[in-house]
């Protein structure tokens, strides 16, 4: 389910549907928490390279459609879960750019617009929870995750 970002007003306020930051400033930094949340980092790589997850396709302020229950938002590098618990294949799911596809034959990650699967001989697809190697479906999404799915191809 995705829902629709709305930007309100005034750059001294930030309002995102149950979204629980006010600003300090104009610098971005933010201050008093309004709602309960939980963050954490999450890293996407390809072929040794990251994917700048900081860009603004994949923020909740730029993004079209976005997920409450998992994303980014652009004043810092962390994910946040404001909405119901996720997976961790649940969460890659919900981001703008992404999506994540559970088949017989294995794992299917879209990651900004490319579409990887385990079934295609010479991809291998991994995901860890905190340097850990677990199962996407399987795993919850806890506050201070540390999550990395590691996409590696022939080509």
């Amino acid at each position: 389910m995705h829902r629709r970002a709305m930007i309100a007003g005034a750059s001294a306020f930030l309002a995102l549907p149950g979204c629980g930051f006010l600003a300090d400033d104009e610098s971005g930094t933010h201050g008093d928490e309004i709602e309960n949340y939980e963050r954490g980092t999450l890293e996407v790589v390809v072929d040794g390279e990251p994917i700048d997850l900081s860009a603004d396709r994949f923020q909740a302020e730029h993004a079209d459609e976005y997920s409450i229950d998992f994303h980014f938002h652009e004043f810092d590098d962390y994910w946040y879960m404001e909405g119901d618990r996720v997976t961790f294949a649940g969460g890659i799911d919900r981001l703008p750019h992404f999506a994540y596809e559970e088949t017989v034959r294995g794992h299917v990650v879209t990651a900004d617009g490319t579409t990887y699967d385990e079934a295609d001989e010479g991809t291998a697809i991994e995901f860890e929870a905190n340097g850990e190697p677990v199962d996407p479906t399987e795993y919850d999404v806890r506050d201070g995750d540390e999550l990395r799915v590691e996409i590696e191809t022939d080509g």
